[in-house]
């Protein structure tokens, strides 16, 4: 009885261990068909990814009005096929004209980029009467093969450009057959470029000026967030302060390299100037109160001075040779001696000060706390004027001949004369406003909108919203070389 009872639980046993066993291959297959079909794609760029960032933009501007709706883009790197996105994208060729529309952008494992896919549901061509004489009759699948393709490695954010050749979209037979293809980063002189730092996917776009597109990108790992650009004729490179590597890193403006890197210590610098020489650098540490001077051509630090509470913001004043410092806590202005960065003046504000401008010995501070912009005269010291702008002013940028505010909190811009006490006017549209770059030759601000994830171009003639340039992330520092 003992032995039929062991050999029936014996058998049992064996059973659920083979049902056991099946159970765990069948799952493991299935999870594997799975990650070869719809592998998902982080948003973020982490440590053992790249990146790839697509764009597209019309073959030419001028042609027939076509309407496409396109859904599931995929990218094919190596043999996989990735998804960029699945959600339905409308191209209208009317809207996009001279522009650039952001198609998305994803981290992927390192590889070789072969080609890119579509499927196209919807199509069709408008005419001047309004009527769709052509459509198309079913959804159609658009394979954009590249012949090198090319490699991203680790790290690595790189741009994509989808050219749509809309004249080629309507064949011989009248009808639509869209037509695409791929190419790779825009290289361009390293002149009349902006650069945006957006450190959440490790990544600095390259904007071109004239025609407002980005036309490169690169990967810069450490949470890239100011940007500095040295001024000389000495050498072409740039600077970007790599908050959570705690590093100033120098990178060649042609060729997008890192060639040296400077630690900041073990503290996390917030905000970082450059010197009009390119020569120092000053850091100011928001967390710890410290303010830092450090020289780029070595990476030593020296000195290093504590300061009072939460330093946010820092900039060097060329004409006055002194370097200024906001402390949000302190409700005060620091203006310091750049070399032994001695205090040499205090000037107290409002609350929360932020972003500084100096225009005519007149020094502007934008009083985050208190929707007010202070004016302060450095020469009389004479008693301090305030003016209210929109909610919550964070920074300030400066034209030949007016000042402009970015109100963070209602998402607008404040023009404002120099020597006048008041606003010109409000200019709305934006999220999120923070960091501005003014562009003395093409006469416009760029403005790095948190919101909306990219930058918003204004053209100071008009003082209008001309352009939105999306980036699929915040851009925190920006900087432009002319």
């Amino acid at each position: 009885m003992n032995i039929g009872r062991n050999r029936t639980s014996k058998g049992l046993a064996a059973c659920l261990l083979m049902l056991l066993l099946a159970v765990i291959l069948g799952g493991c297959q299935a999870r594997e068909r799975n990650v070869l079909r719809t592998l998902s794609a982080p948003v973020i760029t982490s440590h053992n990814t790249a990146r790839l960032n697509v764009f597209l933009t019309l073959e030419e501007k001028l042609g027939p009005a076509i309407q496409l709706v396109i859904n599931d883009i995929e990218l094919l790197i190596d043999d996989l096929w990735l998804p960029l996105s699945d959600e339905e994208v409308t191209l209208d060729s009317t809207a996009i004209g001279d522009g650039q529309l952001f198609l998305g952008g994803v981290a992927v494992p390192p590889g070789q980029y072969r080609g890119l896919r579509m499927t196209v549901t919807e199509g069709m061509v408008r005419t001047v009467s309004g009527q769709n004489p052509i459509t198309l009759l079913k959804p159609k699948q658009v394979v954009i093969t590249s012949g090198k393709g090319f490699d991203l490695n680790l790290g690595d954010s790189k741009t994509l450009h989808v050219n749509w050749d809309v004249e080629s979209s309507i064949t011989s037979e009248n009808t639509l057959a869209p037509r695409f293809f791929v190419s790779g980063a825009l290289r361009n002189l390293p002149v009349n470029l902006v650069f945006a730092a957006c450190p959440e996917i490790n990544t600095v776009f390259v904007v071109r000026n004239d025609k407002n597109w980005v036309v490169d990108s690169f990967g810069l790992t450490g949470r890239p967030t100011y940007l500095g650009i040295e001024r000389s004729a000495r050498s072409a490179r740039f600077y970007a302060l790599a908050a959570d590597e705690r590093m100033v890193k120098v990178i060649d403006s042609a060729s997008f390299r890192v060639i040296d890197s400077y630690s900041t210590l073990n503290d996390q610098a917030t905000h970082m100037a450059i010197s009009p020489d390119g020569d120092w650098a000053y850091l100011v540490y928001e967390k710890s109160g410290y303010l830092s001077r450090m020289n780029l051509r070595t990476g030593q630090i020296n000195p290093r001075v504590k300061l009072g509470k939460q330093p946010n913001y820092v900039v060097y004043l060329k004409e006055q040779r002194l370097v200024a410092v906001s402390q949000g806590l302190d409700q005060t202005v620091l203006l310091l001696d750049p070399e032994t960065l001695r205090v040499v003046r205090r000037v107290s504000t409002g609350s929360n000060p932020e972003g500084l401008l100096v225009v005519d010995n007149v020094l502007y501070v934008a009083e985050s706390g208190d929707s007010t912009v202070s004016i302060n005269d450095l020469a009389s010291r004479a008693a301090q004027s305030r003016m209210m702008v929109g909610f919550g002013p964070r920074r300030l940028v400066g034209t030949e001949d007016q000042i402009f505010v970015s109100n963070y909190k209602n998402g607008s811009l404040s023009v404002l004369l120099p020597g006048q006490l008041g606003a010109l006017q409000e200019i709305f549209g934006f999220g999120e406003p923070l960091e501005m770059v003014f562009d003395d030759f093409f006469r416009r601000i760029y403005v790095g909108d948190q919101r909306e994830a990219g930058l918003m171009v204004i053209d100071t003639n008009s003082n209008q919203l001309i352009r939105k340039i999306s980036l699929g992330a915040k851009p925190v520092g920006l900087a432009i070389v002319q």
